[in-house]
Order: C-alpha cells, then sequence, then structure tokens
C-alpha cells in the first residue's frame, strides 16, 4: 500500500501534511515522489520527508542514454538516493539503450514502454 505524491511547496512548509505522512507511515504506507528531477525538485526536500521511493523524472531518464547531462543528474539522484535508503524508479524506459544506462546507474525499478504498455483498470473508474 502506497501514497505517491507530486512535490509541491506546500508539503515541503505545511506542517499537517508532514504529520499526515508520518502517520500514514506508521499505518505502513510507503511513500513515493513521482517526477523528481522536474518542477520544485529539491534535495533538501527528501531530507524533510522520509520517503521510501522515488520516481525519477521521464524527461530526464528518456535521455540518459544519449545526453551526458541528463545522466550525469539522474546518477546524483541515485546516489544521494541511495544514501538515504530510498529506493529509485526510473519513468520512461522506453528503449533497450535507456534500459541498460538504468542498469548500469543501479536504479531499483524501472517503468515504460520498454517493459510494457499501461493498462487501464476499468475497476478503478
Amino acid at each position: 500500500m502506497g501514497l505517491e505524491l507530486v512535490e509541491n511547496e506546500d508539503i515541503m512548509t505545511c506542517l499537517d501534511a508532514k504529520e499526515n505522512l508520518s502517520m500514514l507511515k506508521e499505518l505502513g504506507y510507503k511513500i513515493y515522489i513521482d517526477d523528481f528531477g522536474s518542477g520544485y525538485s529539491n534535495f533538501a526536500y527528501l531530507t524533510k520527508i522520509d520517503i521510501d521511493y522515488l520516481k525519477i523524472d521521464g524527461a530526464l531518464i528518456s535521455n540518459i542514454d544519449v545526453d551526458k547531462n541528463s545522466y550525469l543528474v539522474v546518477e546524483s539522484i541515485v546516489d544521494f538516493a541511495k544514501k538515504f535508503g530510498i529506493k529509485s524508479i526510473a519513468e520512461h524506459v522506453h528503449s533497450s539503450t535507456v534500459m541498460d544506462k538504468v542498469k548500469e546507474l543501479d536504479i531499483e525499478y524501472s517503468q515504460g514502454y520498454y517493459i510494457d504498455m499501461p493498462s487501464l483498470d476499468l475497476d478503478m473508474l
């Protein structure tokens, strides 16, 4: 059971939000940060909230096989996450060359068209 959060400034500054997330963690929920590497992305954010998984933004992942800067940014994010005991998830893995780089960076989990097509769960509607 998990809760996926999109980063925003409110979560960083709202004491109630941090307390509620702590309470959910105590109940066994896993906390995911979605699209890390875009928007409000901030390494300090990861020190303020006890998260379990970091989903690295697809705009960075989708280019790590051809763009050295994207690769270096992702490498930094993964290294930081590992030091904090946070597992990382690569979003938008769309090719074997991107998957090779994801493996090279030792990213624990991957998602994207290379792995499988997304499905629509009609029971969720």
